[in-house]
């Protein structure tokens, strides 16, 4: 279970060469916490164009007609930006809101990957967690995680790697490249681990919640921003904060939670219209165009930069299929979490 861990996941888009910096925790605005310029939809990946379509806002083509209309030419309006409001809305409108299904179990599958320091190079570390929650009363949780392996993770890396003999085991490696506990990472994909805890409840925001309560949250937007921001009992409650680190808090803590709801809880699919309409009202929020997440699955990204306590910054990206509204992943520079499946099963699930 130490695997769950450290095995966090690494962006596998856009990232440049031999960087991946060290995991970062999510901030608050006055003390260390856990945890580019907007550009057009970008041309070759037409179904962020359809998550838009929609909601009748104009996307801007990657290449410019042959014929580009003339200045003078009044009749033609001029291509618009799309923004991470455009995006999160017109999720809420592809979001399914049938009739909401159930069954004997909540199963998340999520594939973790991170980028580990080993030395002259880096790693890229994947791990596969599977929770089965049991939804009847007193039921418990059985967590499947397996390593799925390691190697190089990136092409520089790859060279320094062979370079080295090609191994295929490393020790982790801290600061100033001292060994980290003695852990050591393998490229094979390791055994099925099973555990079971005996609390079945969910976690959201802090605070655990029953199935029947998890079903009950709220589906209006406004309300659900409400009762997330009730169940955050440290916003300002120290008396230390000034109304600008409260808010600016409140909005990451609600960007934060909304993977929570989109991606690991069992809520009503109205629910999840609701979150993405209260995202879509957050301010900082930056659409980035047509992104993949780490298993190269393409979708639109809309990213949120948190504050450190020191200044810097830590952006996170959020990414969405275009056609279903369906969130597929979290990522930041150095990790990455994938959903791979969320299902009702009446099946009962693997045990030790």
């Amino acid at each position: 279970m130490q695997l769950i861990a450290e095995a966090r996941p690494a962006v596998l888009d856009d990232t440049p060469d031999r960087t991946a910096p060290s995991f970062s925790d999510q901030p608050a605005p006055v003390r260390p916490a856990r945890r580019a310029a907007r550009r057009l939809v970008l041309a070759g990946l037409p179904t962020v164009a359809a998550v838009v379509a929609g909601m009748a806002v104009v996307v801007a083509a990657a290449n410019p007609p042959a014929e580009s209309p003339s200045p003078t030419d009044r009749s033609v309006a001029p291509a618009q930006p799309v923004t991470a409001r455009d995006i999160l809305l017109a999720a809420a409108e592809r979001t399914t809101t049938g009739a909401p299904t159930t069954g004997d179990y909540w199963v998340t599958t999520v594939e973790l990957h991170h980028v580990y320091d080993v030395g002259d190079y880096q790693v890229l570390g994947r791990s596969e967690v599977q929770t089965w929650h049991a939804l009847g009363s007193g039921g418990d949780v059985t967590s499947v995680v397996r390593w799925l392996g390691a190697a190089p993770a990136t092409d520089a890396d790859r060279a320094t790697w062979r370079a080295a003999g090609s191994p295929t085991k490393w020790a982790l490696t801290g600061p100033e490249g001292r060994r980290s506990g003695g852990r050591e990472l393998s490229a094979a994909p390791g055994p099925r681990e099973v555990s079971v805890m005996s609390d079945g409840t969910f976690e959201l925001g802090g605070t655990r919640l029953t199935y029947a309560q998890v079903r009950a949250l709220p589906t209006d937007p406004d309300r659900l921003r409400a009762y997330l921001i009730e169940l955050d009992d440290t916003t300002g409650r120290n008396g230390t904060w000034t109304p600008d680190q409260i808010a600016r808090w409140r909005v990451e803590m609600l960007f934060s939670q909304s993977w929570t709801l989109l991606s690991q809880l069992p809520v009503a699919p109205s629910v999840r219209v609701a979150t993405y309409r209260m995202l879509a009202g957050l301010p900082g929020l930056t659409a980035e165009g047509n992104v993949r997440d780490a298993k190269g699955r393409a979708g639109a990204g809309i990213s949120y930069a948190y504050r450190n306590a020191d200044g810097s910054s830590v952006r996170t990206r959020l990414v969405i299929d275009p056609d279903s509204g369906s969130l597929l992943a979290r990522q930041e520079k150095s990790e990455a979490s994938v959903l791979i499946g969320s299902r009702f099963s009446n099946a009962a699930p693997p045990r030790p």
